[in-house]
C-alpha cells in the first residue's frame, strides 16, 4: 500500500465515516423503537436529539463510502479501500455486538437490532481484510527470490533420461559416477537435435561414439586438431574426439 496524498484522503475519510457512524449507531440504539410527528398517536415520542443522531448516522455513511471510492487499489488489491472496508464493518460490528452484551439497560428491540447488525458487519469485515492478507502473502511469496539448485551431475543425468536423450540402459549404466563432461555433450547434442541440426540417427550416432570416450564439444566447420565423432547436416558443426 502506497502512502499517497489520495490514498491518505481515503484512509482519514474512510475511518472518520465509520467513527461518525459508529457513534450515530450506538447512541441510537439507546432509544429503540419510537416516532415523532405525522397525525397518528405513537406509543413513544423519540427523544430530544434523535434527529442529530439520524443525520450523523446518514453522514458518517457517506463519508465512508467517500473513503472507499477515493481509495487508488479498491476492494480489488490490498491497499487503502480493504483497509477502510475492513475497518468499518468489523469495528461498527464488534462496537454494538459489546454494546448488546454489556448494557443491560438496553431496550430488547434495540438488543436484537445490536445482534443482527454484529453478526452480519463483522464476517463482512473480516472476509475482505483476511483476503487481503492472503493477497499479500501471495504477492510477496512470489516476489521472494527462489535458491539456486545447483547442476551436478546427478540432476543433469535425470534430466537427459526425463526427456528422452538417454536410453535406460544408458542412464543405468552412467548413474554410478555420472561424468559431468560427458554429459554436457549429450545436453548439448540434444540441443542440436531439438534445434533440428541433427536428425534422431544422426543425434543416436554421435552420442553412441560420445558416451565411448569423447571429450571434446562439437567445433565449427574448418576447425582442427581432433578425429570427427560425427558431422551434423550440412557439415556445419562436429563433434571431435582427442587424437588416439
Amino acid at each position: 500500500m502506497r502512502l499517497t496524498p489520495r490514498n491518505i484522503g481515503s484512509l482519514v475519510l474512510g475511518l472518520g465515516g465509520a467513527a461518525m457512524l459508529a457513534v450515530g449507531l450506538f447512541y441510537l440504539l439507546n432509544t429503540g423503537s419510537c416516532a415523532s410527528g405525522g397525525p397518528y398517536v405513537t406509543a413513544r415520542s423519540c427523544p430530544a436529539g434523535t434527529g442529530r443522531l439520524t443525520f450523523l448516522l446518514i453522514a458518517g455513511t457517506v463519508v465512508w463510502l467517500a473513503g472507499l471510492v477515493l481509495s487508488e487499489e479498491g476492494l480489488v488489491k490490498p491497499g487503502t479501500g480493504q483497509a477502510v472496508w475492513t475497518l468499518g464493518f468489523t469495528g461498527i460490528g464488534v462496537t454494538v455486538l459489546a454494546k448488546a452484551l454489556l448494557q443491560d439497560s438496553m431496550p430488547p428491540d434495540s438488543r436484537l437490532g445490536a445482534v443482527i447488525v454484529g453478526a452480519v458487519f463483522i464476517p463482512m469485515g473480516l472476509a475482505v481484510g483476511v483476503g487481503g492478507l492472503l493477497q499479500l502473502r501471495r504477492e510477496r511469496t512470489r516476489q521472494r527470490p527462489r535458491p539456486t539448485v545447483p547442476d551436478t551431475p546427478e540432476r543433469r543425468l535425470h534430466r537427459l533420461r526425463s526427456t528422452g536423450a538417454l536410453t535406460r540402459a544408458e542412464f543405468v549404466r552412467l548413474k554410478h559416477d555420472p561424468p559431468a563432461d560427458i554429459l554436457a555433450l549429450v545436453q548439448r547434442l540434444a540441443d542440436q537435435r531439438e534445434a533440428g541440426e541433427l536428425t534422431d540417427a544422426e543425434f543416436e550416432t554421435t552420442k553412441r561414439q560420445v558416451l565411448q570416450g569423447c571429450r571434446r564439444p562439437p567445433r565449427e566447420k574448418g576447425s582442427h586438431g581432433g578425429r570427427p565423432c560425427a558431422t551434423t547436416r550440412g557439415h556445419r558443426r562436429s563433434v571431435h574426439c582427442g587424437r588416439r
